[in-house]
């Protein structure tokens, strides 16, 4: 699997967090949820699955999030600290060096000088998926290393 590398987007007296990039470059695999509920499907619009990281079996967790709008939002999390945030079918986002990313999709990370995605200013990048949450959602895989092959993906309300 791939991994996708985003220094290109930020400035350079900025850097990424090692610890979170050895994390992202790792190969994993996505599981149905094991924790807080029995399956992957919350109805009606989001999706939890576990992460396991196959050289150090550590369990990061995985959540889509569909509104009735159309936006979808992915988290990427190792306990309270979130490693990646897709954002589809979202507005612009402006990155802290001037650049603008625009719609409709894209993905947050953090950097040392912006290590919290919990913020409104963090950097991203630009990505090219459809517009339904199963394309989001196999993109942020494809460029985090994480294989979807043994998940149960539910099929969500429109």
């Amino acid at each position: 699997m791939p991994y996708y590398d985003p220094t290109s987007w930020i400035s350079d007296e900025d850097h990424l967090l090692l610890d979170v990039e050895n994390r992202i470059k790792a190969n994993k695999r996505a599981t149905t949820a094991k924790s807080r509920r029995s399956k992957s499907f919350l109805p009606p619009y989001s999706i939890e699955l576990d992460v396991l990281i196959n050289e150090t079996h550590e369990v990061l967790r995985l959540t889509l999030t569909k509104e009735k709008q159309g936006k979808v939002s992915i988290n990427l999390a190792a306990g309270d600290d979130m490693l990646r945030k897709g954002h589809f079918n979202h507005d612009y986002h402006h990155n802290p060096n001037g650049v603008d990313i625009p719609p409709p999709h894209h993905i947050h990370f953090p950097t040392y000088n912006y290590p919290s995605l919990d913020r409104q200013h963090t950097y991203a990048y630009s990505v090219q998926a459809d517009n339904d949450y199963l394309s989001a959602l196999q993109k942020l895989c494809f460029d985090t290393n994480i294989s979807l092959h043994n998940a149960s993906l539910p099929l969500l309300r429109r």
